[in-house]
């Protein structure tokens, strides 16, 4: 039964995407459920989607490390497993890099990272249906609540820009995590 029902979300998902393709997610939208991969090329849907507070790095690898100084400042703070999860989702879409070259660096980053999850977009399936539109040579940062709602985001282009959200950013998942 259980498997009928999330056979049925999901084909609503796929058949949905669209509706949402041209509105840009902004603070207080309701994400819609993605299906990417994982590094081992298989499709997924984002874990964890309104069950915990979740940061989603949305990374073009050709600037991969461009979000490293706010990951390892969430890090740092070791927010609780069961409230908190940090999600790299890499945009392979938008790079001449290999499909497989990303996947061994990003099972390198879940080494980097324990405990996060590292996602591949191959065919633009987040950034579509959410609307997000500069993909290309940056990172985006989002904070979804356990409420689906999304309550930070941001487009970085350069490392200083990923530093100097560290402060807002540590303060609104402080604030989603102490919800429940």
């Amino acid at each position: 039964m259980k498997k009928s029902i999330w056979l049925i979300i999901t084909i609503l998902c796929l058949n949905l995407h669209h509706l949402h393709a041209q509105t840009p997610v902004g603070i207080g939208s309701t994400i819609a459920p993605i299906i990417v991969k994982n590094t081992e090329n298989q499709a997924k849907p984002i874990p964890f989607v309104g069950e915990k507070v979740l940061a989603i790095f949305y990374t073009d690898p050709d600037v991969k490390d461009i979000n490293d100084q706010l990951s390892n400042a969430i890090k740092a703070k070791n927010f609780p497993a069961a409230k908190y999860q940090g999600i790299g989702i890499g945009n392979c879409a938008d790079t001449w890099i290999p499909d497989a070259l990303i996947r061994m660096k990003a099972k390198q980053k879940q080494e980097q990272f324990p405990g996060s999850v590292v996602l591949l977009d191959t065919d633009h399936v987040l950034s579509k249906a959410w609307g997000l539109r500069e993909t290309n040579e940056t990172g985006v940062f989002i904070i979804i609540g356990r409420d689906r709602k999304v309550k930070f985001i941001s487009t970085v282009r350069k490392p200083e820009e990923s530093k100097a959200l560290i402060k807002e950013a540590l303060k609104v998942l402080e604030e989603e995590i102490n919800k429940f």
